[in-house]
Order: structure tokens, then C-alpha cells, then sequence
């Protein structure tokens, strides 16, 4: 497989002065962006690193992140992104654990960048991207500094390219260890499964710091498409942009498509130039895609995987999404789809056998896009691959047409008196509340039960609720042990920059004094 960062210089040559990305302040061609990933690669061996050696960066979404992290691969490095929302002990956390030997940051995050190289000796130079002081390198400067010409380093397909550090909803984050030929091989497959065109305008909304985030821009950049960037997700911004800026695909999580849909004036949009919007990290209840589909008027895919450590393991295209078809098709909505292309996917009992259809199991696969290992970390190696095999702890039944449809995360699992109870399920059934914008449901201690079953609300804005309703609503959908036993109501649901809904954060106050992990 030839590496990512190769591949764009290669396309660099065929489509020269063409916008390849478009950000909020300014637009980079492909001939500019090469010529600058050539100068930085440059300049960064000047700056000390060498083959292998780690370099993170600590940023929203820009041309210079997206430049960095090309660069930083073209030069033989290793790139390390990190969430910009970490606090300063979690950015030390992860760099300690890291080692890096440079590290870039947003102006916002100069200071959390100072504290924590007092304690992490390995950072050699901090980079801005803004301007210098006396210990910090500006951007700019470095690019200029560096050479034009394309660099004498030698990238191998076996040679480590990026460590992408889990987000921590479970635990602490393990870093998840990529090669040259893991990155190749997810953007091909992505190639196959979604398909890009030199003509198209793409709008990612996951981050870029985040795998399903630079895996969707690499596979626009490599198709000679242009990549439209926001620093961050404004609903009315994005809503807008898809409109004034010609959008032709896009990448939206749930809660965002949900938001962009709450713009008031989203119904006067002209979205013609829409072909396709690809969704995921997050279920999506029927009510919210038979809007989504009704106001954007594009075909939609839903995109599932075990992300930082396997990359995407299923794909739902766009012949199945149909609205109001047979039963077949509306169960197939409830689906992740089937494996994707080069990917072998399995659903198994916990002796290993393959489960029949309708039973629960967990979701494992091989193929070329799982990680190579977690960095440092043997032991969570060890039982996480097994015999080639990727155990993400993602639970699953699957039909007798190869469609799986997603139960829960294996650590999320309600056990209530000796009975599993996933709360996916239950947060489906609250979402088809007309007055539920959004909804996380989790396990609390109970003395009789053991656990039992807590759920978390959001109300559409002006409307309210009542715990009683909300049961009696979920009373009529579900099996009794399942519905929530309380409900609690907030404004906004914690999530992580990549929009997941951070359980471990909601668990916490209830668990922290009981014993258990959370």
C-alpha cells in the first residue's frame, strides 16, 4: 500500500491550482498544500525529528492541522493527535505515555502546552499556530524555514505513522497503533464502500483529531476532491455552508444532524447540490433519519466501526434506506449493515461459536484496517487481538441476510437481577418521544436488583416532561425490566469532540463510592 501523505503528492501533480482545502480563513490548492508539507517535513527533521519519533498535536479543525499531520507522516514521524478538550493532566497523561519530541498546539492551548512540557523532557520544540514567543515556534515561520523538495525518507507500508489514543469513555485512553499500510488500507476501503469524486465538495463535522474525521478527509484529498473544514460545529454555520458553498457530501454524527435540523430556517435551504450525507458513530432513531431524509432530500449511508482500533467494519448504503417500504426494509433501517469491503466480520457466544440469528453476540473482525497494537500496553493487546482477530466489545445480533444490528457496547450492559439489558434499545424507544430531543441511559446500584436502570433526558426546546410520562412511554415499547426505573432531566448530554455521549462521566456520581469500575 503506498502511504496517505505519498499519495497526495502524487495527486498534487494532476490537479495543481485546485482547492483542496477550503477553511475558515483561508483556501490552500493542491499544488500550495504539497509545497508546504514538503516545507514543514523539511524543516521538522531540521528541528530534530528523526524516523519513528512521536510528534503531537493539540488543535481544532484547520489547513494547518491537516497540513501538519501530512507532513509529520511524509517526514517519517509519527503523529499523535490529541483531543483539544483534555485538561492539563490528560494532555499530560497522554504525552507522557507518547513520548514525543515536538508538539503542536492551537494559541488557545500555549499555556497547557508550557505546564505540561515542565514535566514531559521528551518535547523538544512547541509549535504554534499563531504567532511565536521567545519558547514557542510560530507555524508559519517553520513552513518557511523548510526546503520545497519532496523529502529523501524512506516510508515503508510496516513502518508506525500514527498512535490514535481511544477516547477514554471507559477508562483511561490506550493509544492505538497505525501503520502506513492501516491508514491505506481504511481510506481504500472507504473508496469502495462510500465512493469520492474528483468534483466533490466534502463537509466533515467529526473532527479531525478524531480517526473517522482524518480518514474521511485523506480519502477526499487522494481522490482529487476538496475538503471544506469549520474549527469547530456551529449548527446554523454548517447548515448554511451546505447551501452557499455547493456541498456535495458530508459527514454528520446523530446529535449533529439532530441540531442542523433545529435551525429555524433550515426548510428554506436549497441542499440540490446534496448527493450524499454518511453518518455514524452514534444510533440514529428512525423519526430523526425519516426527517433528515425529508429535509436534505440526498441519499444517506450509515458508516459503523470499531473506529480507533479497526477502522469501519460495516456499511448500511444508500439502496437501504428506504422510508415507508416492505417490513424487510424498514428492519434493515435499525441495521449497521453488513462487513464492509476486505473486511471479515463475526458475531460470536462467548465460547467463541458463531451465534445464530436474532441471538446476542459480540462483534469481532480481521482484515488490513485493524491497529497493529496499543502502544505499551501488551497486556490490553493481548486481549483485545486474539489470532488476528479484533475483540472491540461491541455487541450485535445478525440476520439470516448478513445484517447486523447493533445491541450495545459490551461495558455498557445493564445487568438487572440476572437479566442483560442494553441501553440502546431503551434510548431508541425514549428518542420516539415527539418531546425527547435526546436521551443516555445507564446502570445505577440498586440493593434489590443489583442495578437498575437510569435514564438521562434532554426535552425539545419548549417542551417539558414528567418522569411518569417518560416511564408510561417506555412501558408500552418495552419489555417491563427494562423500562427506566428513574428518570433525570438535563439541558445537554456530556460528550466527547467526536460527539459521543460520555457514559463513564454520567456513571460516575452514582458508582464512584460503590466498588465498581465505571
Amino acid at each position: 500500500m503506498i502511504p496517505i501523505t505519498t499519495l497526495v503528492h502524487e495527486v498534487a501533480r494532476v490537479f495543481g491550482p485546485k482547492p483542496a482545502i477550503i477553511s475558515d480563513r483561508w483556501t490552500v490548492s493542491y499544488e500550495e498544500l504539497d509545497e508546504r508539507i514538503n516545507r514543514l517535513a523539511n524543516a521538522y527533521r531540521e528541528l530534530g525529528l528523526q524516523h519513528g519519533d512521536r510528534f503531537a498535536v493539540m488543535a481544532t479543525d484547520s489547513i494547518e492541522h491537516i497540513e501538519t499531520a501530512l507532513a509529520i507522516c511524509r517526514a517519517g514521524g509519527v503523529y499523535v493527535p490529541l483531543n483539544y478538550r483534555l485538561r492539563e493532566e490528560e494532555v499530560g497523561y497522554l504525552l507522557s505515555d507518547s513520548d514525543p519530541v515536538l508538539l503542536a498546539v492551537d494559541p488557545d492551548y500555549v499555556d497547557i502546552a508550557r505546564a505540561v512540557r515542565q514535566k514531559v523532557t521528551s518535547v523538544g520544540h512547541v509549535v504554534v499556530f499563531g504567532a511565536a514567543s521567545d519558547d514557542v515556534l510560530a507555524h508559519d515561520d517553520v513552513v518557511s524555514r523548510g526546503a520545497a523538495t519532496y523529502p529523501s525518507v524512506e516510508l515503508r507500508p510496516d513502518d508506525v505513522v500514527q498512535i490514535q489514543y481511544s477516547s477514554g469513555t471507559t477508562g483511561l485512553p490506550k493509544g492505538a497503533v497505525l501503520t502506513h499500510h492501516t491508514l491505506s488500507s481504511r481510506t481504500a476501503i472507504g473508496l469502495v464502500e462510500s465512493g469520492r469524486f474528483a468534483g466533490d465538495i466534502s463537509f466533515h463535522n467529526a473532527p479531525f483529531f478524531h480517526v473517522a474525521g482524518s480518514q474521511l478527509d485523506y480519502s477526499v484529498l487522494v481522490k482529487g476532491g476538496t475538503v471544506l473544514r469549520h474549527r469547530q460545529f456551529d449548527a446554523e454555520r454548517a447548515a448554511h455552508a451546505l447551501q452557499d458553498l455547493g456541498v456535495t457530501s458530508a459527514f454528520f454524527v446523530p446529535s449533529m444532524i439532530n441540531a442542523v435540523l433545529q435551525v429555524p430556517e433550515i426548510s428554506s435551504l436549497d441542499f440540490s447540490k446534496l448527493r450524499l450525507i454518511e453518518y455514524g458513530a452514534a444510533p440514529m432513531p428512525q423519526a430523526q433519519l425519516r426527517a433528515a431524509i425529508d429535509v436534505f432530500g440526498c441519499s444517506f449511508v450509515q458508516l459503523f466501526g470499531a473506529g480507533t482500533e479497526g477502522g469501519m467494519q460495516a456499511i448500511l448504503p444508500a439502496e437501504d434506506h428506504i422510508v415507508g417500504g416492505t417490513d424487510v426494509q424498514t428492519r434493515r433501517l435499525s441495521s449497521i449493515g453488513r462487513p464492509t469491503a476486505f473486511t471479515e466480520v463475526r458475531v460470536i457466544n462467548e465460547d467463541g461459536t458463531p451465534v445464530s440469528p436474532g441471538e446476542i453476540g459480540e462483534i469481532i473482525s480481521r482484515g488490513p484496517a485493524n491497529m497493529r497494537e496499543y502502544w505499551g500496553k501488551p497486556e490490553a493487546t493481548a486481549e483485545t487481538l486474539r489470532d488476528g482477530w479484533l475483540h472491540a466489545g461491541d455487541m450485535a445480533t445478525v440476520d439470516e441476510d448478513g445484517y447486523l444490528y447493533l445491541v450495545d457496547r459490551k461495558k455498557d450492559m445493564i445487568i438487572r437481577g440476572g437479566e442483560n439489558i442494553y441501553p440502546t434499545e431503551i434510548e431508541l424507544a425514549l428518542c420516539e418521544h415527539p418531546r425527547v430531543l435526546e436521551a443516555a441511559v445507564i446502570g445505577v446500584p440498586d440493593d434489590h436488583w443489583g442495578e437498575n436502570v437510569h435514564a438521562i433526558v434532554v426535552t425539545r426546546p419548549g417542551e417539558t416532561l414528567t418522569g411518569d410520562e417518560v416511564i408510561e412511554f417506555c412501558r408500552q415499547r418495552l419489555a417491563s425490566y427494562k423500562k427506566p426505573a428513574t428518570i433525570e432531566f438535563v439541558d445537554a448530554l456530556p460528550r466527547n469532540a467526536s460527539g459521543k455521549i460520555l457514559k463513564r462521566e454520567l456513571r460516575e456520581p452514582y458508582w464512584k463510592d460503590a466498588g465498581r469500575s465505571i
